[in-house]
């Protein structure tokens, strides 16, 4: 693989985020993290997983702007339902996800960030942000309920209206992190807390997980591939081209 590295740890499996400086996500690295993750997802002898970065200061900045800020409506049809695909798949992981944030995580990023089960946050100037709103864009439904799951209705209001970077602390304070550590270990005690889970008795903790996942309702076994048009027409919205443009002359 060219994007991310894939190797095990006894009976877990760990994907690492490497592409760029920053972890960008285009379509072949998102292409990528798909067939991982669901390899390890029907190899039973895999008991956890771990997704990480060797980026230093970055876990994911999020989408390659580059890239797939120039898509036209099919090309970001085939790219958003991946990315649609990717972080569903770990949100129904049916074992232990941890992830290892040992730098910015932002957008896209942070989505695969709470689609994980746990998150063990760098110390330092970092900031994970869900800054889809000043994008002109609404978090997908799916989204919004990973973000409830992670941090509750309170502080996830605060995180998808006020678009603005979380430090490491206030990450910890609302439960977005479960733990904070230097970024040099982040990785180490990532492994750690997700070997842990994986000694858990496994159907059980399938069972438990799928129950958290599912407490919204039969809405809840709905995806977003059901609401992708709906996402595609916020896109492409003059005002969300608008504040892409003004994103775009920046970097």
């Amino acid at each position: 693989m060219e994007h991310i590295q894939s190797e095990r740890d006894g009976n877990l499996s760990i994907l690492t985020l490497s592409r760029g400086k920053a972890n960008a996500l285009n379509y072949a690295s998102v292409e990528e993290l798909c067939g991982a993750v669901a390899a390890a997802a029907a190899d039973d002898s895999v008991r956890g997983l771990v997704l990480a970065s060797d980026r230093p200061r970055f876990f994911s900045s999020g989408f390659d702007i580059r890239e797939v800020f120039a898509y036209d409506r099919d090309g970001m049809t085939a790219f958003f339902g991946r990315f649609i695909d990717l972080y569903e798949s770990l949100y129904h992981f049916p074992k232990p996800v941890v992830a290892a944030l040992s730098g910015h995580t932002f957008a896209g990023g942070a989505i695969l960030a709470i689609a994980c089960d746990f998150r063990i946050m760098a110390e330092g100037d970092f900031g994970f942000a869900l800054n889809e709103i000043n994008l002109g864009l609404s978090l997908a439904p799916t989204m919004r309920r990973m973000l409830v799951n992670a941090v509750g209705p309170v502080h996830a209001r605060e995180v998808m209206l006020l678009g603005e970077p979380l430090t490491p602390a206030r990450a910890l304070e609302i439960g977005l992190a479960r733990e904070l550590a230097p970024a040099g270990q982040v990785r180490d005690r990532a492994i750690a807390c997700a070997r842990f889970l994986a000694a858990k008795p496994p159907a059980a903790y399938r069972q438990i997980k799928r129950s958290l996942r599912e407490f919204g309702g039969p809405e809840d076994t709905l995806g977003d591939r059901a609401t992708l048009a709906q996402f595609l027409d916020m896109w492409f919205s003059p005002e969300a081209h608008d504040a892409r443009q003004a994103v775009a002359a920046r970097v």
